[in-house]
């Protein structure tokens, strides 16, 4: 079982099961119809069975031993992933698509991208990761790829599974779920509470609940609903360590009093029908609903001591979101001039609202609006007052056409076409200074297409190759500036190219694959990168480019060697374009090591089993002027290169009892996650855990 798993996670072995036994999730990256070995570019299922043996704390955690993945930590629980994907993507996993059932589960895909929302690991089954052809099914901000988290199935037997665990800093977890299939009909509810002291003194206390159930109608069809609810409080902060700080104790938290309240409710109605032997429509319609609010102490810098200083005064970062669409997609097998041909097409209707809100608080505590202030900066207690709105319509198809039993040629078209509007009630523009009634829109509508290949060497190995178009359109905000007017801000544009081959060997599996993704308008903030708040700019020409290797070996007796390496070789701007003064040509970008390096020993026997992992990130820029030198507020700088290993072991005391453990951050090391937003976030230091699970 633990080589199995290593398998799915470490290279691209894993079939997920066919589409009669997982009818809850319907609209996969890879299914019965569309399997990984298909796919004509670089891809990756997180197996159950990996989940299991590695014990992640959240999908940014489960993520971070992918190729070509970099999770960036912030709060060191991964509530908020920072997921950059082939050196993309630092601010808020904002250039690639997170997906649960194939539903977005972004808060804003358009108006607000940012990944202030992560769905709890305890519940999925299986995590899918695309990042080259293929990508053209889903959108938007496909850049980096799509990822596609999978909720847990009802078994086919009813019956349920608790597990309980409790770790450093007063981490304390229960998960319980309950399903089963009783004849056409089938449901699971899960049930997540979990809490602690959090890392560098940050609290938190989430709960989540998901309820599945669907049925068949007849023999052609079935549908299902699938509705959750996630409610997580933390105090979080904003700001972080300034370089003295840091020195001193890097598991300081200056500002204990910010609070992050996060709401999520959703439901996701899933129909599925057979219209022959060889069409089969499926149709996902989703709404979700939330509330972000962050409260956040005033502070400034104090050059003289090298500390921040706390204000006497709070600010609330209040913003709510609708969010509903209707995905629909009709897959048809058919002949063409004798050519086996597996049409697929598909349209999203989409539309989102955000209402966002900027208040001054009744006090550093007081988690409320006082109303009645006003002065030169604030109006009845408020900054900001305004709405957000976007419209899409996305329709795509793609051909996978069998030339050979051994030849695959797949092209792909994507048409997306959106609007974006920005109501502006209140906004203030400096002081004294307000803009209000304020009212704008833009429009864009892209042509994404792509093509790419299969070629089966032997029975065992695979070439794949592919070229594709990519596309991520600015955020509301950014594409309308603060005083209403419209910005000439473009959708960022690439052009992505892969070839690799996959295959096993008489020991384990392989992959290797070269990329380069090409881009002519990549969006970046034109103060700090990463930091809080200038307006963005088109950057211009950037490249990205690099080798992913990825491999297993079975060494005997139990062991298994499993590991792979991303080199980017390249990640930089390539424009002469001005921006604020400086020419930043050849810098290379933020947050995108050179080196990436996993590496993981497995053993297992009887009902034994235990794995020790090595995860090694090179140096790293934390601004695009490449600042080599730390500053003192912590912001700007190289980060070092760092080296963590982790531990995690279970043990089947019987057929339905298994204990486990797990320590994260073995050696304690201390290290310099990020300089962004504001200051440094250093990694979650050493951190074990202990479990129970208990089926019936």
């Amino acid at each position: 079982m633990m080589r199995k798993s290593a398998l799915s996670l470490l290279v691209v072995a894993a079939t997920v099961a066919n589409a009669e036994t997982n009818k809850l999730a319907p609209i996969q990256i890879f299914d019965s119809k569309n399997t990984l070995q298909e796919t004509p570019g670089s891809g990756v299922v997180i197996s159950k069975e990996n989940l299991e043996e590695t014990t992640p704390l959240s999908t940014q955690d489960a993520l971070r031993k992918v190729p070509g993945i970099q999770a960036i930590e912030t709060e060191g629980y991964g509530f908020y992933p920072r997921i950059t994907v082939r050196g993309l993507g630092s601010d808020m996993s904002r250039k690639v698509l997170l997906l649960e059932d194939g539903a977005p589960v972004a808060l804003g895909p358009y108006t607000d991208p940012s990944a202030y929302y992560s769905s709890p690991i305890e519940r999925m089954e299986s995590i899918e990761v695309l990042k080259g052809s293929g990508t053209l099914r889903f959108g938007p901000s496909t850049i980096g790829g799509a990822i596609n988290s999978i909720t847990r199935q009802a078994p086919a037997t009813p019956g349920g599974r608790v597990q309980i665990s409790s770790g450093s800093q007063d981490y304390q977890n229960f998960f319980g779920e309950y399903g089963g299939t009783w004849g056409e009909k089938t449901a699971n509810l899960s049930v997540l509470r979990k809490e602690g002291d959090g890392w560098r003194n940050m609290p938190f206390e989430l709960t989540d609940t998901m309820l599945k159930a669907g049925t068949a109608i007849g023999e052609k069809q079935f549908v299902s609903i699938k509705a959750t609810h996630y409610d997580m409080q933390g105090r979080h902060t904003y700001q972080g360590l300034t370089a003295a700080e840091y020195d001193d104790d890097h598991t300081f938290n200056r500002a204990v009093n910010d609070k992050m309240f996060i709401k999520r409710s959703s439901v996701d109605l899933n129909h599925d029908l057979e219209l022959g032997a060889r069409t089969n429509l499926k149709t996902l319609a989703y709404w979700n609903t939330a509330q972000r609010d962050w409260w956040r102490q005033n502070y400034s810098f104090n050059a003289g001591t090298g500390q921040n200083q706390l204000g006497t005064t709070a600010d609330g970062r209040l913003r709510s979101f609708d969010v509903y669409g209707v995905d629909s997609r009709l897959l048809h097998r058919t002949e063409v001039a004798g050519l086996k041909n597996e049409i697929e097409f598909g349209v999203r209707y989409h539309q989102e609202k955000m209402e966002n809100l900027r208040v001054r608080a009744k006090g550093v505590r007081n988690y409320s609006t006082d109303g009645g202030f006003t002065n030169a900066d604030y109006i009845n207690g408020k900054r900001e007052d305004d709405e957000r709105t976007a419209q899409a319509l996305a329709l795509f198809l793609e051909d996978k056409i069998h030339f050979t039993d051994k030849l695959v040629v797949v092209p792909g078209v994507r048409v997306e076409t959106y609007k974006q509007e920005r109501d502006i009630n209140l906004f203030r523009i400096a002081a004294n200074n307000f803009a209000r009634n304020e009212s704008s829109k833009v429009s864009n509508t892209e042509i994404v297409p792509g093509i790419g290949t299969t070629y089966r060497l032997t029975q065992d190995v695979q070439l794949f190759a592919g070229v594709h178009k990519g596309f991520a359109p600015p955020r509301v905000q950014d594409a309308i500036a603060n005083d209403g007017d419209a910005v000439d801000l473009k959708a960022e544009r690439s052009t992505n190219y892969e070839i690799g081959v996959r295959g096993r060997h008489a020991r384990g599996n392989f992959e290797a694959t070269a990329f380069r993704l090409d881009f002519t308008n990549q969006i970046i903030t034109q103060s700090e990168s990463g930091g809080a708040g200038s307006q963005s700019t088109n950057a211009g020409d950037t490249l990205n480019q690099g080798i992913e290797l990825g491999g297993d070996v079975f060494l005997g007796k139990g062991f298994t060697l499993a590991g792979n390496y991303t080199w980017l070789e390249s990640a930089k701007l390539t424009s002469k374009r001005i921006i604020g003064g400086k020419n930043r040509d050849g810098n290379r970008l933020t947050y995108a090591p050179e080196h990436l390096v996993n590496l993981r020993l497995l053993y297992t026997k009887d009902k034994f089993y235990g794995n020790v992992g090595m995860s090694h990130v090179a140096e790293q820029y934390a601004d695009l002027e490449n600042t080599n030198d730390e500053s003192a507020n912590g912001r700007v700088g190289k980060i070092p290169s760092f080296t963590i290993f982790d531990l995690n072991l279970g043990y089947k005391v019987e057929k339905n009892v298994r204990l486990f453990a797990a320590v994260r951050n073995l050696l304690d090391k201390k290290y310099i996650a990020s300089r962004a937003p504001e200051g440094i976030f250093p990694g979650m230091g050493r951190m074990g855990e202990v479990g129970l699970e208990y089926q019936f």
